[in-house]
């Protein structure tokens, strides 16, 4: 759906968007969540801490041959979008289920879903993965962009509680590229 709005992926890439950067970084981002259980041995408080990893590049092209190169990179990869807003130049999939691989890769070399009996799980479950991009353009001539990636992985046929997965950060790197190689920068 072209021209709306990105909840999810705005919420995770602004987050961070304040963060200037030259050259190639990333940031960890904190999402906490305070929860109540009743149970028969009493009341506990927890507090649910999960670590985003968000990554941030910067390019020496504009935002306007960044933003076409950024939109033929997600076609590539095929996954139905959430949405893309040129205005606010953010970009985002749609949750996708994917199984041992993804973009030409194992998915262990995006993802670390930690390991079970069967090995490394991000390349052994079913993995369901979403991610989106924003092209900041605060700094003159340069287009920063902002990449975050969320995934859940769980034994095929399990049904079982999904395992969080943390991203390596080499995808949003490979995104990076992907965009710098195609708006004529590499």
């Amino acid at each position: 759906m072209i021209g709306s709005r990105l909840p999810l992926a705005a919420i995770l890439l602004i987050s961070v968007s304040a963060c200037a950067s030259t050259g190639s970084s990333g940031a960890s981002s904190l999402q906490q969540e305070h929860v109540s259980l009743e149970a028969p041995n009493g009341r506990f408080d927890l507090l649910l801490t999960k670590e985003l990893y968000l990554s941030s590049d910067t390019l020496t092209v504009p935002a306007t041959r960044a933003w076409p190169a950024l939109l033929q990179t997600y076609a590539g990869f095929g996954l139905p979008l959430q949405g893309a807003d040129a205005a606010g130049r953010m970009i985002a999939t749609n949750y996708a289920h994917v199984h041992g691989s993804f973009a030409g890769e194992r998915l262990s070399r995006w993802l670390d879903c930690g390991s079970s009996i069967t090995g490394d799980i991000a390349s052994n479950y079913e993995v369901t993965l979403r991610f989106g991009t924003m092209i900041d353009t605060s700094v003159a001539g340069r287009s920063i962009l902002r990449s975050a990636v969320s995934a859940t992985a769980i034994a095929p046929g399990s049904g079982t509680t999904p395992v969080e997965c943390n991203s390596r950060g080499t995808f949003e790197k490979r995104i990076a590229a992907l965009v710098a190689s195609k708006s004529g920068t590499l």
